[in-house]
């Protein structure tokens, strides 16, 4: 880092070190300025602490080694509290680098009394970045833990788009989660990166989250990102979900998009750039998605049940139906706690197949708790989806099958929710 970059750092640590004075001192924590900031590495990526809010302002501080080259780094603040919402400011965090350069966490999501903010930090230039969380609520005490995901050295490593301009190029993702970054030069005609995503289907919500630099400030989008399903039945792709803006600030800007789909598939997402002449540097957020499927065989019986769960999400197989049924089987082992659960099944080679000779039913011990019959999903490909929610945990199993006769299919089999 350039004397210059460090004493501009210094500048801004001794301003947030004016600003910390008026917090009261009963407030203070050992790393309650910004000359006391707790250190963070790829070894020692998270912590959890108390904040008690003040009216005029109360902080803990944290700073890490940023690597630059355009590597995503994932920093996320987790709490329970009754603040949730993008509405809400008064806890959170800013990030803080060389140059007056500044960044503040977005709100992102809120489950079973869990918020979550999340920002992706990516720039080509390495640096001290200093983590300021706050909390303005007067005696309002919050109980949080902050990680920092893709530091240098560190087992979990974002991706950085690298040859990836055409659908052709796309960068395939493999995991449920991903952090993406790169940075593209953008053109009045358009510029692209591309990258491959597995949606699970069940109509379980997948979101991207995406935070870009610099802020757009003229008429439209500029930049942004589009999702496209790819429609195994004909080869075409149709857009599903594209990017809004959700917050902005003079340094950046943040855009999402929830996918709600009932079938499983191959998803393609498209980052753009229409700003000619501007490169903007991104980072990218998606959870909510899939592993690859893996081969089913063996599962002919219910005394051979494939187990999913998080280290086998889904399966796939193939049935040659006959009209005494053909049939695979899974368990699925059920959290309980009201936690939402999805199963889709979704089918291929299903040309001049009835609908109703596919599906799949689901029982409980030996009692039949639902039979879920195939059905178009709008786009030519059928697929079955069961969604559960119930205070008590239990164990599923899932019973695949084919009743129409004189063909062979395949499908892919996910859930979403289990132990």
């Amino acid at each position: 880092m350039s004397s210059r970059s460090r004493s501009s750092i210094r500048f801004v640590l001794a301003l947030l070190s004016c600003l910390a004075l008026f917090a009261p001192s009963s407030a203070l924590a050992a790393n309650s300025t910004p000359q006391t900031a707790s250190p963070l590495s790829a070894a020692n990526s998270s912590v959890s602490a108390t904040l008690v809010g003040s009216t005029g302002g109360a902080y803990n501080y944290y700073q890490f080694r940023y690597q630059g080259s355009g590597a995503p780094v994932l920093v996320t603040l987790t709490y329970n509290s009754t603040f949730e919402g993008t509405s809400n400011q008064a806890f959170g965090f800013n990030l803080y680098g060389p140059s007056g350069l500044s960044y503040q966490g977005t709100w992102t999501a809120s489950n079973q009394g869990t918020s979550t903010i999340q920002y992706t930090l990516t720039n080509a230039a390495a640096m001290d970045v200093l983590v300021q969380v706050y909390n303005y609520t007067a005696g309002m005490s919050i109980d949080y833990n902050l990680s920092v995901a893709g530091l240098s050295g560190g087992s979990s490593t974002g991706v950085v788009a690298q040859n990836n301009n055409t659908p052709g190029q796309a960068v395939n993702i493999n995991t449920t989660n991903a952090t993406l970054g790169g940075t593209l030069l953008g053109n009045s005609g358009g510029a692209y990166h591309y990258f491959t995503l597995i949606y699970p289907g069940g109509n379980s919500n997948a979101t991207i989250t995406m935070n870009a630099s610099p802020t757009y400030n003229g008429q439209g989008q500029a930049y942004g990102f589009n999702v496209y399903r790819n429609n195994p039945t004909n080869g075409s792709t149709t857009l599903v979900a594209s990017s809004s803006v959700t917050a902005s600030d003079v340094n950046s800007e943040t855009l999402s998009a929830t996918i709600t789909q009932s079938s499983a598939g191959s998803y393609q997402l498209q980052v753009f750039n229409y700003w000619p002449g501007q490169t903007i540097t991104y980072g990218i957020n998606a959870t909510g998605f899939a592993t690859p499927a893996q081969p089913a065989t063996g599962n002919t019986d219910a005394s051979h049940a494939i187990v999913l769960n998080s280290a086998r999400q889904g399966a796939s197989g193939s049935l040659t139906g006959n009209s005494g049924g053909s049939f695979n089987y899974y368990l699925i082992n059920y959290p309980g706690s009201q936690s939402p659960l999805s199963v889709s099944v979704t089918f291929g080679n299903t040309a001049g197949v009835p609908s109703s000779g596919l599906g799949f039913k689901v029982y409980e011990g030996s009692t039949l708790e639902a039979t879920v019959n195939a059905q178009d999903d709008g786009n030519g490909v059928l697929s079955a989806v069961y969604n559960y929610q119930d205070p008590d945990a239990t164990t599923f199993g899932i019973q695949v099958y084919d009743y129409a006769p004189n063909n062979s299919v395949t499908y892919t089999i996910y859930q979403v929710g289990s132990r």
